[in-house]
């Protein structure tokens, strides 16, 4: 019976390297390759059909994962929080790194993490992250207006300081002409981040609509339209519902049910910890 080869891929935007050892440990092939696709599929061809890669989670690990899977016996990837073997060793090189990620799938070290290949639904994972970055980036440019504006002297704290109406009663209130249009520049560029956000948030809803997971979610006590799950309007039976969507791929094993503390022993009230648990990424694990 033909013995199985170990290849440990480190990836790098530009090149990768790849190392190949056997059963035994001793090393076969150690050679760095163009990050293409056709230099992917030709280092791999003549290796046999009894190889099992090793590779680090990353940017790259989807793309190069469904190029290589057809071609291999098996491709692991690991999160790089379980490789403190190569994360935290002072000697950082593509060529040991590669060699260790081959050793560590001889010895059987590994911590495979899902990775996802349906196109569907890694470009609904694309559509998700894509909406959150918006999100984040228009929270933050109207956290810049409200510290530049209290450099001002003015202080609001209503959020009609930020719609169209509001805009145009605080320009009128400034006198300064340079500072008119400073805060003019920021507010256009934050409209375009609200109308962006409102149409990235309707592309995400509409793709998914072909989940039957995403609707599952949405019908849990506490879910809203926006895909948060304020903990505090869970019920006890939280935990046992977190644990259903991390076997369905919706959470990320990173993510747990909320502790419960009960009143009064015997009550069948509870009392959760006011805190957002879950703030829109169901679907990074999706």
């Amino acid at each position: 019976m033909q013995q199985s080869i170990y290849v440990g891929l480190d990836l790098g935007s530009s090149r990768c390297h790849q190392t190949v050892i056997n059963s035994d440990g001793s090393l076969q092939l150690s050679r760095s390759i163009p990050t293409s696709e056709q230099h992917l599929r030709s280092a791999f061809t003549a290796l046999g059909d009894h190889v099992r890669v090793h590779l680090e989670a990353g940017e790259l690990s989807t793309w190069v994962y469904s190029i290589i899977k057809p071609m291999v016996a098996e491709v692991v990837v690991s999160h790089s929080r379980t490789l403190a073997w190569i994360g935290k060793d002072s000697q950082k090189d593509d060529s040991i790194d590669a060699r260790k990620l081959a050793e560590l799938l001889r010895l059987n070290r590994v911590h495979p993490v899902y990775c996802e290949t349906a196109d569907d639904r890694r470009l609904f994972k694309q559509l998700v992250t894509h909406h959150e970055d918006l999100s984040r980036e228009q929270a933050r440019l109207k956290s810049k207006i409200k510290a530049r504006l209290r450099t001002l002297g003015i202080i609001r704290f209503d959020a009609r300081l930020f719609s169209k109406s509001g805009n145009a009663l605080l320009l009128d209130e400034l006198k300064e002409p340079s500072v008119r249009q400073m805060l003019a520049q920021s507010f256009a560029v934050l409209n375009q981040l609200l109308e962006a956000e409102t149409q990235a948030k309707q592309a995400m809803t509409a793709a998914s609509k072909q989940f039957p997971e995403v609707s599952l979610l949405q019908s849990a006590p506490g879910a809203s339209h926006h895909y948060r799950l304020p903990v505090c309007r869970l019920r006890s039976n939280t935990a046992s519902f977190f644990q259903q969507t991390q076997t369905l791929a919706i959470l990320s094993p990173g993510h747990h049910a909320p502790r419960i503390e009960w009143q009064t022993p015997g009550s069948s009230t509870t009392r959760l910890r006011r805190s957002r648990l879950v703030k829109g990424r169901f679907a990074q694990s999706v």
